[in-house]
């Protein structure tokens, strides 16, 4: 009988409950102030804080589901059993019970609760480590021996399998014990107590039945005990499906196999699901999980993972002949399958497909040549090299993963080692230099004399200044007593004015005093993942002592540039939206002392128009001298009043919402002036594209808006007197010289700057492609010379994001130009139109070479 995944779900999460947990929300795969991670890979990373002691839990022992995105398991997806995104059934005791409790519930769950045989399962447990100086999880072992478990199902395994370890040098860690699912005989030998057991074909794990955080390692690398105990459990919704309806593999449950099914159907295909079929599949799920929870494609960081999956299947499908990525389909059924389980799904499924549409042009071309010209250098040289790799990266967006995947098919290689040089040389010219400094970093563990201590308290709201103790001093990463005059060092407090870095806003900057002439200078102040604010202080005068009490003052001419920057991205932000539209959204922000940067979801460039009707909007709100208000309470109540939040961001029970008058109101945690006046002025210092369908705006308020103001002014004046005109009629005059220019430039035969490349098409017709004039005048102007100079069939275009398209015949050359062009432009989403001699049109999002080949293909 099939069981479905709704009812494994249920069954679950029943379960726990009735046996002491709390059911609570999963959180967005996008993590909330953790640094460590690009996503959420495991139910327990959004409830890290409650195991340190930065923050008590709502119960001591919980249990949810939640959506994870496993980047390291991309190469093992087309197996039976490794995804990139899953759904992670969790159970956690923070400081409660522990190893025997686990184990009894984990068997109770899986023999009574979902019906699996005792004969069906392998458990593993820690079998020690002589160099750690850790014993064998012998009570591990026990507790599922007093459960039911035969002693020859209870399997010792290394470090590397059954011990947690700390994500950084230190912290806490722990045995685990997992559970695995025998699938019989015909995926291998059978396990001998004492041999190999094998985790790859035959046991595949169903549960992780238990990570025993009892131990925190420490700077030093010594293990000492944890002051409480906890416990982390986890098992994978699609393996459980696999396990109970006796599948083959996870992509044979009722969440993944629809998916299996229109991505064979895209690729014109049936049968048995082959391994592209399955790459496909969970990589397109991952990319729509990830888009709905705001993340866009790029070059870097998160959005290099949706953009990697993305284009590792458009190269797939390409691959196999298709005459291009049908990505709507997927998106809809992928939307089907977790739309009842993941709310925010549904109503992000607009943004989810613009994303994806283009992601999808931009790269349709580029994989193309690039596919080619790995073929090029393998035919030529038989080898990619990692510098080969790297440029096809670089020049045509191929990603690493997919060249290496398609020299592998031939037998060869790519030095990965070479591309990760090539990579790193790159990152350091962008970079302007490599970073030397021993800092303490914000994803750094702390030491477990700190687990207990609150996190910092923010007192800056209201005050620039404040008397503080100092709880934690480090000094090249690691716990000092002390710190002497000119070093450098970070610093925890019980209390500070300083803002830390965080939702687009720079963190403060000034001075610390204390006693026996103590001074130092706080160069900026940042997040650690723990919660505690991170001062970077550099000692100019006297000793900076552990313990110590301390005056801390922030650079109040700084906080208060800022504070106008980050109020006036506010209302930046609700004037995109009164002018552009509500599909405009938030997608990252820059507040410093010296202007703001806000990036934001649209379609199109923003119009000089549309520009200024913002910059007056925001103008108007800032005379009429609204006031802040804050209100501290519940996401759901903030949403609600029409709060506006960041798309997929997890926020925390009660959160800060920042009002001015009618005109905005934000969730933020930011500093921001008590009155719109306080901006002083506003303006817009330019609007350009960072991603597809993504702007970007920066601008300048107080002085920084009237120096530019008046630099502006100067710089119109002299234009006005080279154009011998007054600067009220100084466009005018500008657009006589530029009409006069153009004139000149047709009657001398078209644009100078154009290229010209003759060619013959496969049978033998005499052919030209004109590029580089950038308006149809001149580009006409070209093609016709070259056309009646030559007797050639000429192909010309220019152009930017939208490319003009000029196509000419000579007269008895028995072809139509018109039709050519409408055949032409039919492949690329264009149109145009003409006569049997010239026809001219225009196509978005092409690229010139495939043109190019495609008008020598028309030709024969």
């Amino acid at each position: 009988m099939h069981v479905s995944s709704e009812s494994i779900r249920e069954t679950f999460l029943s379960f726990f409950e009735r046996n002491g947990h709390l059911r609570i929300d999963g959180a967005s795969v996008r993590p909330r102030n953790d640094p460590t991670l690009l996503y959420v890979n495991s139910g327990m990373a959004p409830l890290k804080r409650y195991f340190t002691g930065a923050e008590t839990p709502p119960a001591k022992d919980l249990c949810n589901i939640q959506s994870c995105i496993r980047t390291k398991d991309i190469e093992d997806v087309g197996d039976r059993h490794h995804l990139t995104f899953f759904e992670m059934m969790g159970s956690w005791s923070i400081g409660n019970y522990f190893k025997e409790r686990a184990v009894e519930l984990a068997f109770a769950l899986l023999t009574e609760g979902f019906g699996l045989r005792p004969e069906q399962l392998y458990v593993t447990v820690f079998e020690g480590d002589k160099e750690l100086g850790l014993p064998a999880d012998e009570e591990s072992a026990r507790a599922w021996e007093r459960v039911g478990m035969s002693r020859d199902r209870i399997v010792p395994q290394p470090t590397a399998d059954n011990f947690w370890g700390p994500a950084g040098n230190s912290g806490p860690c722990g045995p685990c014990t997992e559970v695995f699912l025998d699938t019989g005989d015909a995926y291998g030998p059978a396990y001998v107590p004492g041999g190999e057991f094998d985790t790859t074909r035959r046991y595949i794990e169903i549960w992780n039945a238990g990570v025993f955080m009892q131990f925190d390692k420490g700077l030093d690398g010594t293990i000492r005990p944890l002051p409480f105990t906890s416990v982390d459990t986890g098992s994978g919704l699609e393996r459980i499906c696999l396990a109970l309806n006796g599948l083959d593999s996870v992509y044979q449950s009722d969440l993944l196999s629809p998916v299996v099914n229109v991505a064979q159907e895209i690729l014109g295909e049936s049968g048995t699901p082959e391994t592209r079929h399955l790459v496909i599949a969970d990589h397109m799920r991952a990319a729509v999980k990830i888009l709905a929870d705001g993340v866009l494609p790029s070059n870097e960081g998160a959005g290099y993972i949706p953009r990697r999956l993305i284009r590792k299947s458009m190269t797939v499908a390409l691959r196999q002949g298709a005459d291009s990525f049908r990505f709507q389909p997927l998106a809809d059924v992928i939307v089907d399958t977790l739309k009842d389980h993941h709310p925010g799904l549904l109503g992000r499924k607009d943004a989810v497909l613009a994303a994806l549409d283009a992601e999808c042009r931009e790269f349709g071309t580029a994989v193309r040549r690039g596919l080619d010209r790995v073929s090029t250098l393998i035919e030529s040289g038989g080898t990619v090299s990692g510098a080969d790799a790297f440029r096809l990266f670089s020049t045509y967006g191929l990603p690493v993963e997919i060249t290496r995947d398609l020299v592998a098919e031939r037998g060869a290689a790519v030095s990965m080692e070479e591309y990760a040089a090539e990579y790193e040389r790159h990152q350091r010219l962008s970079r302007g230099g490599e970073r030397t400094d021993r800092r303490l970093r914000a994803d750094d563990v702390l030491p477990a004399s700190l687990s207990g201590v609150p996190v910092t308290e923010f007192v800056g709201y209201e005050q620039t200044e404040a008397e503080a103790r100092v709880v934690g001093l480090f000094e090249e990463g690691a716990l000092a007593e002390a710190v002497g005059e000119g070093g450098e060092a970070d610093l925890i407090v019980d209390r500070s004015p300083f803002y830390a870095e965080g939702g687009g806003q720079v963190g403060d900057h000034g001075v610390l005093t204390g006693p026996d002439g103590l001074r130092g200078e706080i160069l900026d102040t940042v997040r650690h993942s723990s919660g505690h604010h991170l001062h970077r202080v550099r000692v100019s005068a006297g000793e900076l002592r552990a313990g110590a009490s301390l005056r801390l003052e922030v650079d109040r001419e700084s906080r208060r540039d800022t504070m106008a920057n980050h109020s006036g991205t506010h209302l930046l932000n609700a004037a995109l939206r009164t002018v552009l539209g509500d599909h405009v959204r938030q997608a990252g922000s820059l507040v410093d002392p010296r202007r703001l940067r806000f990036d934001f979801t649209h379609p199109k460039p923003v119009t000089a128009q549309e520009l200024a009707a913002v910059e007056a909007l925001v103008g108007e709100w800032i005379l009429r001298d609204e006031e802040r208000r804050v209100e501290v309470t519940s996401p759901e109540t903030a949403k609600s009043a029409g709060a506006l939040s960041l798309d997929g961001e997890t926020y925390a029970d009660e959160v800060r919402v920042v009002s001015f008058g009618d005109a905005s109101k934000e969730l933020c945690g930011g500093t921001h002036v008590p009155h719109t006046s306080f901006i002083g002025s506003f303006r817009i210092t330019a609007e350009q594209s960072v991603a597809s369908g993504v702007r970007r705006i920066t601008a300048v308020t107080r002085g920084e808006a009237a120096r530019y103001s008046l630099s502006q002014g100067t710089e119109l004046a002299a234009v006005a007197r080279l154009l011998h005109s007054s600067p009220a009629e100084v466009v005018t005059a500008a657009e006589r010289v530029v009409k006069q220019a153009a004139a000149k430039k047709v009657r001398s035969g078209g644009d100078a700057h154009a290229e010209v490349t003759r060619s013959e098409s496969g049978s033998g017709v005499k052919a030209a492609v004109v590029s580089g004039p950038q308006d149809v005048a001149g580009l006409r102007t070209a093609v016709q010379r070259v056309t009646e100079q030559e007797s050639r069939a000429t192909l010309g275009y220019g152009g930017e994001t939208r490319l003009n398209v000029v196509l000419a015949v000579p007269g008895d050359s028995g072809r139509s130009a018109s039709k050519l062009l409408k055949e032409l432009l039919a492949g690329f989403g264009g149109n145009g139109g003409g006569n049997d001699r010239i026809a001219q049109g225009a196509v978005s999002g092409a690229d010139g070479d495939a043109l190019n080949r495609r008008f020598l293909e028309l030709l024969g």
